[in-house]
């Protein structure tokens, strides 16, 4: 490899140069041994060290504690649980010391008849949570198998409560009982109650029917009891009895209809007899199983279920297992010397070996293979096998598949060549041969063709499937490497190619180079093409550590070592990366090139999956760049073939293909196209739009045929691909069709679409154009997505051309009333038409669209009253806060203008900055110093509302224009200030504020408002972010009122009340003071600007109920006029529907009752009538709100208030408002109030 290609695929680099969290890199995160050793133990010993009988010495939660510091230790450890081996010992004699005394004393010792403890239950569960860690295998090492603790621990299993007592106790003491069955004495000699006469032993009677009470749980102790049952009834001195008598049990229970659980234990007990039991023994009750797997296998409720039909397959397995001696086939294929390492030794050529050790033919026939009988039950197991490896169920499949694996070892040649024939018959169920000569796997089932991928792998990796089967075999494993079906809405065969993977590493481990050698290219190409080009990560895992075995053991695929070393695990990991890197590179190679553009135009552009087709499709444009003969020869005609299909997958993927392939191929070519490819096919090429069928722009899926359409014109334009103009008409008719397309992603696309199609075929005519302001300006409802795609369009008309500069007026014009009419109609103008939000959003999108292209030409073609009414668009866009039912879609239009912002705004300041440096007399600057102080306030209004989202955009957009420079491309020098466009006033001090290389996280409220509400000092910006401030802390979101409420507050309770309480050292500064009477001016200029509009009105009540209910408003009393707070919120009241409205209004007069005077008897007025609302919410809520503030009113209290206070509380206001009238006229005399006189009739 190059050594940029090293680059590309140094994973460790790439690795090294990510960090983590807190700087962690993630070479680092993997675990080097048990770190947690001492704190485990440390709880061990903690819990070890109190009594297990008695009272407890800990609470719950402090038990509780201890266990759950455990389990988050010891669930780091899951899947590298092998690191706590050294410390394995320990923890388990830790708890199991104690638990061995404590089964001791309560059962035969000082404390027998007494109970465990919580403690003791906590044992338990700790010994268990480690035994599931690590494995219940690896744990029982460490438990003692003394013959005092049988009794004793039996008995301590007796007497726990099986219903509520914990099950992880009675899990473990079966494992611990278990393991104790494998003493090797007598157990007579051990039951203290056994008697000579009897060839029966009680404690072996007690233990049996015990076990069997658990076979019939739902848990873990199920399992143990399963394991604990079979290794009591499988030793020497029981299985002649018990054995026999547990088979009948088990028929018996069978036979009664069981309940799912039990007949799972009943089964998994069977099994484990099996594999722990002797054949001589196990012979005798292998028939009468028989008749119980047919009982079983006939009942449909216990078959449904999963786990139960594993346990029929595996039982069935191991019985004819028994049936069949112990012996390993003569007959199957030794490879010889298995070891990796003597093969590379070989290949090196450091050791001399000979070649019949490394690769031996098939042994030969013995004499005596033949000379044994197969019992007829064998046929039995053999069709169950088959029938398991059709089940839908995995875990059925795979079980059916390895014990066929086992049972074929010890048949003879013959009948083992018979199943795998029979195995092979699996693949051909359902397959019809297509016209073609192909077969069709459409009909087939996944799981059949699974089961019988995992039976091959296992007698391929067992040397059973000898290599004159492989002709036949590897046909179909390469036809389940690629078996990706589409059912209904989702694929199957992912387990499939997964199985079929499996089957090539095993090929790898069992045959010899000389053996695979004639299908070595299949193989490496399709291993290849699965590996890079498979939909799913794992499939590609899979395929690559296939063959990566091969290239290991055998050696002989072609270029293994290079790719290997690009094509890992990691690498194959991304999709994206898989298909742009990878694959191109290992295309290089011409051994594979060729099959990977056939895999790439057979199964991966006709792909389901349109994320599979797009990428497949950027795919095999820079393979086909690799051999541009073959490209235009083959490639491109197959392709073109390809676009008239009627299936939409396929049309669709070969529509983006063969656009971006042709796109390559000719910015590759040195020759012109015309000349490399045959002129039917450029024909095709032409006709491949105009004949696209129109129920396939119209129907059901149609806008992915448009999409694909769109990059094909696009590609095709912008490569110049010659077209006459016939087909550039069809190409237009597509794109402006498309324009007018619901989907936004596509209205997109079709918009850069007509941008390069006209930049490469001819000029756009002034009646295109008038076409396309027509459509922008309709006021027609069939038109409204048309107004949006086509405002698209045109942002997207190259307007540095000369012959468009004179269109500029226009097109501005247009699309900046699309966004103002928005204002228009909320202010109440009659006859204007609204476009829609994306509509509006699109048209601020093309304006700036528009500024970008024209670049340093902005002066040269736009007025500076053009100029003006952009910035007036963008103003505008900043205060659209539209809401509908998808929420705040003003949110897109603001947005939008921001980025307008962030583009316009730097450079008209830089063109400004240039013009006034080269000392052009009487120059008129574009923008002002006002405008540049309003663009800074309206962005800082916007940084400090509600949605995260629009903040962060706002932030962006500030620091850009802040710090927007004259000369970008100059390097400042270090402790030079550079010299910055923008200078509205006090800028020094808003980039004190907002640094530019801020790592302030503007999503995260507590981070934000604590910064910007410094800035309220400065009387520029004042106005726009308290009305920021007010949106947000008057919000309904917990954590963003919780923090802006927070930070408004307590700046506010900071300030001077008026000029004159200004500290002098403050004054001396010289930098702007707010004060608590110039933010009383502010709120009622915001009350003036928008009273009528409930966005902000709430928000604003919600604020000054904070603010009074602070005190920080009251300080203001005989400085500042509140008569026109009071009747605002007087106005808000009347004729009011909004609950939360009228609420806040309440709460607001309650805080403005404390002035007193003519204040406090016209807002105890307006309390006392809405005591009579119509509504029983907002009655009970002025009572609430009149009892708590006149309960914390500074006024000593008197008669006439606690009775006021006693009506108010005592009173049930969900009464209809003429039961509530009299008792509430009984509050103006105690008020002091004149009860107001009733309107006139008629008035």
């Amino acid at each position: 490899m190059s050594e940029e290609q090293e680059a590309a695929f140094d994973i460790e680099t790439l690795l090294d140069s990510i960090e983590g969290e807190e700087g962690v890199k993630p070479t680092s995160l993997t675990t080097s041994h048990f770190i947690h050793a001492k704190e485990c133990l440390a709880d061990l010993k903690k819990t070890a060290n109190y009594p297990f009988v008695g009272p407890c010495k800990l609470d719950l939660r402090q038990r509780w504690g201890l266990r759950m510091n455990l389990v988050r230790v010891l669930a780091k450890y899951q899947y590298e649980s092998y690191l706590m081996d050294p410390f394995l010992e320990e923890m388990v004699s830790i708890l199991i010391k104690p638990i061995r005394k404590v089964v001791h004393d309560t059962t035969v010792g000082e404390l027998k008849g007494q109970q465990m403890n919580e403690h003791g239950t906590e044992a338990f569960y700790m010994l268990y949570f480690i035994s599931k860690t690590r494995g219940y295998k690896t744990i029982v090492k460490f438990l003692p198998h003394e013959v005092a603790d049988i009794e004793p621990a039996f008995e301590f299993l007796r007497n726990q409560d099986t219903v509520k007592g914990p099950w992880e106790t009675r899990y473990m003491l079966l494992i611990w009982l278990s393991l104790m069955c494998m003493i090797p004495f007598d157990l007579k000699s051990i039951d203290s109650n056994a008697s000579k006469d009897s060839e029966r032993i009680p404690l072996v009677d007690q233990m049996i029917e015990t076990g069997k009470s658990f076979l019939d749980r739902a848990g873990k102790d199920r399992d143990a009891s399963s394991l604990f049952l079979a290794r009591l009834m499988t030793r020497k001195d029981t299985c002649g009895l018990y054995l026999s008598e547990f088979v009948e049990w088990s028929k018996t229970i069978m036979a009664s209809n069981p309940n799912i659980f039990q007949a799972i234990g009943t089964l998994g007990t069977l099994c484990w007899v099996f594999k722990l039991g002797q054949r001589e023994v196990l012979l005798s009750i292998t028939e009468g199983l028989e008749e119980l797997l047919v009982e079983v296998e006939g009942r449909e409720l216990l078959m449904s279920n999963s786990t139960m039909k594993k346990l029929v397959v595996k039982l069935s397995q191991r019985m004819g297992l028994c049936l069949l001696r112990l012996r390993v086939a003569s007959w199957r294929y030794q490879r010889g010397n298995r070891s990796l390492a003597s093969n590379l030794i070989s290949a090196t050529g450091a050791e001399t070996i000979q070649a019949d050790k490394i690769s031996t033919a098939i042994a030969e026939q013995t004499e005596d293979d033949e000379d044994f009988d197969v019992p007829e039950a064998i046929e039995n197991v053999i069709e169950r096998m088959m029938n398991g490896m059709r089940d839908r169920d995995t875990i059925v499949r795979w079980s059916a598949a390895k014990g066929i694996g086992r049972i074929c070892n010890r048949l003879p040649k013959d009948m083992a060549d018979d199943v795998v024939g029979s195995i092979f018959e699996l693949f051909s169920e359902d397959v019809f041969p297509l016209p073609n000569g192909e077969p069709d796997v459409s009909s087939v089932s996944e799981h059949t063709w699974h089961g019988a991928c995992l039976a091959v792998a296992e007698l391929s990796r067992r040397g059973l499937l000898l290599p004159h089967r492989l002709t036949e075999l590897i046909p179909w494993i390469i036809l389940a490497l690629r078996f990706d079906i589409k059912r209904g809405a989702h694929s199957v065969g992912s387990n499939v190619r997964d199985s079929a993977c499996y089957v090539c590493w095993s090929f790898a481990r069992a045959y010899t180079p000389e053996v695979l050698d004639a299908h070595v290219r299949k193989l490496s190409n399709t291993l290849i093409a699965v590996s890079v080009f498979d939909r799913d990560i794992n499939i590609r895992r899979a395929s690559s550590a296939a063959f990566q075995e091969n290239v290991g053991r055998m050696g002989i695929f072609p270029h293994g070592i290079d790719i290997v070393t690009v094509a890992d695990y990691f690498t194959l990991g991304n999709m994206t990366n898989s298909y742009l890197k990878v694959a191109p590179y290992i295309a290089k190679f011409d051994e594979y090139r060729r099959y990977l553009t056939c895999h790439l135009l057979e199964y991966v552009i006709p792909h389901w999956d349109i994320a599979v087709r797009e990428v497949a499709a950027e795919s095999m444009a820079i393979i086909a760049v690799l051999d541009l003969d073959y490209a235009c020869s083959d490639i491109i005609p197959a392709l073109t073939k390809m676009t008239s299909s009627l299936d939409p997958a396929t049309r669709h993927g070969a529509l983006i293909s063969l656009g971006r392939t042709c796109k390559a191929v000719k910015a590759h070519s040195e020759q012109p196209v015309d000349q490399r490819i045959s002129a039917e096919t450029l024909e095709g090429i032409a006709k491949v739009v105009p004949s696209t069928p129109e129920f396939m722009l119209t129907g059901f899926g149609s806008e992915h045929i448009r999409q694909a359409l769109c990059v094909h014109i696009g590609c095709l334009a912008e490569s110049g691909w010659p077209a006459d103009a016939s087909v550039v008409a069809s190409w237009k008719t597509m794109v402006y069709s498309t324009l007018e397309r619901i989907e936004e992603p596509l209205q997109k696309l079709a918009s850069e679409t007509f941008r390069a199609l006209f930049a490469q075929h001819g000029h756009i005519l002034m009646a295109e154009f008038d076409v396309c302001l027509g459509k922008v300006t309709s006021t027609a409802a069939s038109d409204r997505l048309g107004n949006r795609g086509f405002a698209l369009a045109l942002g997207e008309i190259d307007y540095r051309n000369p012959n468009y500069q004179g269109w500029i007026p226009r097109t501005i014009n247009v699309l900046a009333k699309m966004v103002k009419h928005h204002k228009n109609s909320l202010e109440g103008r009659a006859n204007v038409h609204v476009a829609d939000a994306e509509a509006r959003r699109n048209a601020t999108n093309a304006v700036t669209n528009i500024i970008r292209v024209l670049d340093t030409q902005y002066q040269q073609v736009m007025s500076r009253e053009l100029s003006k009414e952009i910035l007036s668009m963008y103003f505008t866009g900043l205060q659209d806060y539209s809401v509908d039912h998808r929420g705040d879609i003003g949110s897109w239009i603001r947005e939008a203008s921001m980025q307008g912002l962030e583009v316009m705004i730097p450079l008209v300041a830089r063109l400004d900055y240039e013009a006034l440096k080269a000392g052009q007399q009487q120059y008129e600057r574009y923008l002002s110093e006002q405008e540049h102080a309003q663009v800074l306030s309206e962005l800082l209004q916007q940084s400090v509302e509600k949605i995260d989202r629009i903040r962060a955009c706002a932030a962006a957009v500030m620091v850009t224009i802040l710090y927007a420079r004259a000369d970008p491309t100059v390097k400042v020098e270090e402790g030079k200030t550079p010299e910055y466009v923008l200078n509205p006033p006090n800028v020094d001090l808003v980039r004190e504020v907002i640094p530019q290389s801020d790592e302030m996280n503007w999503l995260q409220a507590s981070e934000v408002y604590p910064r910007l509400v410094e800035l309220l000092h400065l009387p520029e910006y004042r106005t726009d972010l308290i009305l920021g401030f007010i949106v947000s802390a008057g919000g309904l979101t917990e954590t963003l009122v919780r923090h802006s409420s927070s930070c408004l507050i307590e700046f506010v309770s900071n300030l001077a009340i008026t000029k004159e309480d200004i500290p002098a050292s403050k004054k001396k500064e010289g930098t702007p003071i707010l004060t608590l009477v110039e933010f009383g001016d502010e709120i009622l200029k915001i009350v003036e600007r928008y009273e009528g509009q409930d966005r902000v009105m709430v928000p604003l009540l919600e604020v000054l109920d904070m603010l009074f209910e602070s005190g920080c408003m009251i300080m203001m009393e005989g400085h500042f006029d509140f008569a026109p707070m009071v009747r605002f919120v007087k106005r808000q009241t009347l004729k009011c529907k909004d609950t939360r409205k009228l609420a806040a209004c309440i709460r607001t007069y309650c805080g403005l009752c404390p002035l007193g005077g003519k204040i406090k008897i016209a807002i105890l007025q307006e309390l006392l009538r809405l005591l009579t609302h119509p509504f029983p919410k907002i009655r009970r809520c002025t009572a609430d709100a009149m009892y708590l503030m006149m309960s914390g009113s500074a006024d000593d209290p008197t008669p006439e208030s606690e009775e006021v206070g006693e009506i108010l509380v005592n009173t049930d206001w969900n009464k209809t408002v003429s039961q509530l009238t009299p008792i509430r006229d009984q509050l103006y005399p105690l008020l002091k109030l004149d009860k107001p006189k009733p309107a006139p009739a008629g008035k």
